[in-house]
């Protein structure tokens, strides 16, 4: 049992050395280079606190933090809810229009960010005036393009979840007089949502670390109505050569998500266990 376990670890033991090399040492790098005053260059001047401390009295942090709250609150229900509603609609697409819309849905993943923002702002140039260019709209906008872009994984990632529902219960579920939504809400809902949990924690990880649509659509813009923490963390780091202060940027923005997570799926767990 012995040689059996020393011969697993040390089969592993390739792997766990490139994951250390690739992923926790510059994991922990990046920690105590949020301890330094580093333009990039040259030897780190150590101040322990300071740019965490800097944070709190910064107001274009604060402002940037607010908007990107706004964006997710705005493209993760977008991004949970229509691939569902669009998933429910193509399960009972019989024929080539199913196999066709899968691919329509699916082509603004693999085409990728580029690509679909040129896309998108083309088809923003046939409305009479462009709601990036307006503070008042350039989130939502960005917010409902992320949704479309991003749509056809979380679409993939439903029908796979509805595939695998038993039609005994639905049959059951129509005996007892069950109409479509009673049918939705009590037996296709509870046995979708851990799919509905993965989906949301996804969509949330990715609209709290929204970039790259931010810079390739507005670069923060109009004025700094769209900025973004993660281009914020960007700004600082490649635009000020400030390291230190975007490193801490950025461990405080993986601090608060792995905190909204935590909650998230502690509600999750509450919604669930009241379903079953």
């Amino acid at each position: 049992m012995g040689s059996k376990s020393g011969l697993g670890l040390l089969l592993a033991m390739p792997s766990t050395l490139v994951v250390a090399a690739f992923a926790l040492l510059p994991v922990g790098a990046s920690l105590l280079i949020s301890f330094t005053d580093w333009r990039g260059l040259g030897q780190p001047a150590w101040v322990g606190l300071a740019n965490y401390w800097a944070l709190l009295e910064d107001a274009r942090f604060h402002r940037y933090l607010r908007q990107t709250l706004v964006y997710a609150a705005l493209a993760v229900p977008l991004g949970v809810v229509l691939p569902l509603a669009i998933a429910l609609a193509l399960r009972n697409l019989a024929g080539p229009w199913n196999l066709i819309f899968r691919v329509v849905f699916y082509l603004p993943v693999v085409t990728g960010v580029v690509a679909t923002a040129l896309l998108f702002q083309a088809l923003i140039g046939l409305f009479p005036f462009n709601p990036l260019a307006r503070p008042e709209t350039v989130l939502p906008t960005l917010a409902a393009f992320s949704a479309w872009q991003g749509m056809g994984g979380a679409i993939l990632l439903y029908l796979a979840g509805l595939a695998r529902i038993p039609r005994e219960l639905y049959e059951a579920a129509a005996l007892d007089g069950a109409g479509p939504w009673q049918s939705f809400r009590f037996v296709t809902l509870p046995q979708i949502l851990p799919v509905v949990s993965l989906v949301l924690v996804l969509s949330t990880i990715a609209a709290i670390q929204v970039f790259e649509v931010v810079l390739f659509m507005t670069r923060g813009g109009p004025g700094d109505a769209s900025t973004t923490v993660a281009l914020y963390i960007y700004t600082n780091a490649f635009r000020y050569f400030r390291s230190g202060y975007a490193t801490a940027l950025a461990w405080v923005l993986a601090l608060g998500l792995f905190l909204l997570i935590l909650l998230q799926r502690r509600l999750e767990r509450r919604v669930y266990d009241a379903e079953v």
